[in-house]
């Protein structure tokens, strides 16, 4: 473990202890985890989401309303 000295505004630092204080918990077990989120939010690669690559592309209109008919047929 590295020890750090940081600074927050009195603000962010009144909700890390209030939000600490609800959970039963420490700051530094809070600012722990929010650091921890945060790398497995950088560690998701978009192209695994099957959403990935989808655009826009020239089709009916009303494919947002019908898009049921048009897949399986009126």
């Amino acid at each position: 473990m590295k020890r750090l000295n940081v600074e927050l505004e009195d603000t962010d630092y009144r909700y890390l202890k209030d939000l600490a204080d609800r959970q039963g918990r420490s700051v530094v077990a809070v600012i722990r985890e929010a650091v921890a989120r945060l790398r497995r939010s950088e560690d998701v690669d978009p192209r695994a989401d099957p959403m990935y690559g989808v655009g826009s592309f020239d089709g009916p209109r009303d494919l947002a309303e019908r898009h049921d008919d048009y897949l399986y047929g009126a």
